[in-house]
């Protein structure tokens, strides 16, 4: 007697799926894992604003690629991790969470060795646990990457990175649980030929109080950027003038009024001596305060408040129920700041 069996088209694997890629979904739908898609778009920008970082104040020059977060329990984060390398724990302030920070012996040992002068080769990486000299390397490195990752997730929601200790690899374990769920960044680092690696380590329960923002895809979102020109930007913006009105008082007056004035004419325009003055620029009010006039026949304006939401309300509205009214100011004094 023969046995044959069959094996349903429903129990059939689909074409081109291991068993390891069910065995990945399966877990992860099992420790309830949700995608953060902001992450991928996040550590994208990330990876281009730390070229311009390390260029200029790390003084290496590097290529850093990213492809995708990745999500998976924290036991399997650690068995990938070089046991050569360093670990950072961190303290995510704002989230009241924590997470880790991963640099691999190629990236720590490559960085040095430009640092000072080298040419780093392939493989050169020494195996063996790092020196307290660059353990305080990775630790400056580390701090550079947690300025861009908050830089970036500020974007989105408030975030604050602190490193609190510098681990090796080996007392990973003994940070988070085993089957602790994680979205992984993995960068990879290209220094001259060698090729190290980060990677950016975070719980999804350190996750949690910025789910909403993260879990939300903004088309058009603009993260990360060149540094050095926004700085330039901001140093030429600081620098630039403008031009700014002191507005006393203005008057509605009847056309058939302004068409009958003529040289000589006198206008009352019933102002008090303790009329509020309005500081503008380009036409829209900045500032509210009081004139003054100085010795030396000069006049000063001290400024009291700020303008307000309902002050420019206030000017709209005005503006919308008249707006083919004659209007003339008793005396505008103007000055470049």
């Amino acid at each position: 007697m023969e046995a044959t069996t069959s094996q349903s088209p429903q129990s059939a694997q689909p074409h081109g799926m291991t068993r390891t890629v069910e065995e990945e979904l399966i877990s992860q739908a099992s420790a309830g894992i949700t995608q953060l898609p902001m992450l991928d778009i996040i550590f994208s920008r990330m990876a281009v604003s730390l070229v311009s970082t390390f260029k200029t104040k790390a003084a290496f020059l590097c290529d850093i690629g990213f492809s995708s977060v990745e999500y998976m329990a924290w036991e399997d984060v650690v068995a990938d991790v070089d046991k050569f390398g360093i670990c950072a724990a961190v303290e995510a302030r704002s989230w009241g969470g924590t997470m880790a920070v991963v640099l691999d012996s190629e990236m720590i040992f490559s960085a040095l060795e430009t640092q000072l002068g080298g040419r780093p080769r392939p493989g050169t990486a020494p195996k063996r646990a790092a020196s307290v000299i660059e353990r305080q390397i990775s630790r400056d490195l580390i701090d550079l990457i947690l300025d861009e990752l908050s830089d970036n997730v500020s974007r989105l929601t408030e975030a604050t990175f602190i490193v609190d200790t510098m681990e090796v690899p080996q007392q990973m374990p003994a940070l988070q649980g085993g089957k602790t769920p994680c979205a992984v960044a993995r960068m990879s680092v290209t220094i001259g030929d060698c090729s190290g690696a980060i990677m950016v380590i975070i719980p999804m329960a350190t996750l949690e109080p910025a789910q909403d923002k993260l879990s939300k895809m903004f088309l058009g979102e603009k993260l990360g950027g060149d540094l050095s020109w926004r700085e330039h930007i901001l140093s030429n913006i600081n620098g630039s003038s403008v031009k700014v009105t002191a507005r006393v008082h203005q008057l509605e007056v009847p056309l058939l009024d302004i068409l009958a004035w003529e040289p000589g004419t006198t206008i009352d325009l019933g102002i008090a001596d303790d009329k509020e003055i309005s500081l503008m620029c380009e036409g829209i009010p900045v500032f509210f305060g009081y004139a003054g006039q100085r010795k030396g026949g000069r006049f000063g304006f001290r400024v009291e408040r700020e303008v307000n939401a309902e002050d420019l309300a206030e000017e709209e509205t005005e503006a919308a129920e008249d707006p083919e009214s004659a209007e003339t100011d008793k005396t505008t004094q103007e000055a470049t700041e």
